[in-house]
């Protein structure tokens, strides 16, 4: 027996929605990351190249105010060089390395902020001599910000959040067709086998497919439930053979002991159910092994076939024949019947055999019975006890001791 799924099981579509979206989001973050990488790289470098031409710009700004020592002078031409550029502040020194002159970018914000704190992403500081002629009077040192790189960076993690959006709406889309073209195929196939084992649906088939291994799946599966269903209805039909077999006289078809066995308990708890009555009746053939040694046995197999007719031509709706064995037959006649019914439907039957019985040989015979019946609960309320006492009466109508509910055809 097949253990129950664990409902904390994850479905195929989960786990395959997860890989996707595990796949795609490290695809996404590999390509953001190797742009953005690549990015702040190129962009250093070019950073620190302007860095370098804006330093000499500004050494050949300053160079006058240096010579002729106007720093107002210098500091106004180090703010017009550097204030439309991304210098976060430049210092002039002189060949002892004392300040003369700082710019500092009084910008206030969030690039400002990253342009100050921003040291690890800024460009390195560009250095440039102040000359006068061949002479050095002074050094320039023109630190950078990281402004630029941080308008590239937001810009760049807003494209990546982005891609990260269209990812999960990509993913959404792809786990919807995997669910209608994969897994809903699949849980189909999973639901007509679950049917077929617990219910024994054997007629139930999987739809066809959009994807072609999907479908070949499918047409395999219903290929095996045609056989599975084949080898159902022989089984079925055997089975029922077997069970007519196991439960039918093979000569007269009617039930054999091992169903009247079954019936009778039937019979009994149907009418204490109802409160009613039934009536059981023992049949036997007489001088049926005179017949048998006199015109063999095809004459008697005969003789039992055509009383086992006269015996259903009698019966209502709901009484049954049973043959015993041998020349022994029984009868159980339906609920709500009397004791005048039992009477009635015993004079029909041997009324019945009164017509000659025609045997293989040419010869005919007329068949005789002593019948005995009994009715429950009124003789009996006991099923071994019943059947003595329809016993009994039959034997009283054989030795011809007939009583009031006995009868024999003379």
């Amino acid at each position: 027996m097949t253990a129950p799924s664990d409902p904390a099981m994850p479905t195929l579509r989960t786990v395959l929605a997860r890989v996707h979206m595990r796949l795609i989001l490290f695809a996404v973050l590999m390509a953001g990351a190797t742009l953005l990488i690549t990015g702040v790289v190129v962009i250093r470098g070019y950073a620190e190249r302007n860095l370098s031409l804006i330093a000499q710009t500004v050494a050949y700004t300053v160079e006058p105010a240096l010579v002729f020592d106007d720093m107002q002078a210098a500091r106004d031409g180090i703010a017009t060089v550097a204030a439309s550029e991304s210098v976060r502040a430049v210092e002039v020194r002189d060949v002892r390395n004392r300040l003369l002159v700082e710019w500092r970018r009084p910008d206030s914000g969030v690039m400002a902020a990253i342009g100050r704190g921003g040291d690890l992403f800024a460009p390195s500081p560009a250095l440039a001599a102040v000359r006068r002629g061949q002479d050095v009077v002074g050094h320039v040192r023109v630190f950078g910000d990281a402004g630029g790189l941080g308008r590239y960076i937001l810009a760049g993690l807003l494209a990546a959040l982005t891609c990260l959006a269209l990812t999960v709406i990509a993913t959404q889309m792809l786990a919807r067709r995997l669910q209608r073209d994969v897994t809903e195929p699949l849980a189909r196939i999973a639901e007509v086998a679950h049917a077929v084992r617990a219910d024994r649906q054997f007629d139930r088939r999987v739809p066809a497919s959009d994807i072609l291994e999907v479908d070949q799946l499918g047409r395999d599966f219903n290929a095996l439930l045609d056989e599975l269903d084949d080898w159902h209805a022989g089984l079925l039909s055997e089975n029922r053979m077997l069970e007519k077999q196991a439960t039918r006289d093979a000569l007269t078809g009617l039930g054999n002991r091992v169903m009247f066995e079954q019936v009778l308990p039937v019979a009994i708890a149907r009418a204490d159910a109802q409160g009613s009555a039934f009536a059981a009746v023992y049949i036997d053939v007489n001088r049926f092994k005179q017949v048998n040694d006199r015109h063999g046995h095809d004459a008697g197999d005969a003789m039992l076939i055509v009383i086992a007719a006269r015996l259903r031509a009698v019966l209502r709706p709901g009484d049954q024949a049973f043959r015993l064995g041998g020349d022994e037959f029984a009868l159980i006649l339906a609920p709500d019947i009397t004791r005048e019914d039992v009477a009635i439907l015993i004079r029909r039957l041997l009324a019945g055999m009164e017509q000659p019985i025609m045997l293989p040989s040419g010869e005919s015979t007329v068949a005789s019975l002593s019948v005995g019946s009994a009715l429950y609960p009124d003789d009996s309320a006991d099923a071994r006890d019943l059947l003595r006492h329809a016993d009994a009466a039959m034997y009283a109508a054989k030795t011809g001791r007939t009583g009031p509910h006995d009868r024999r055809n003379p």
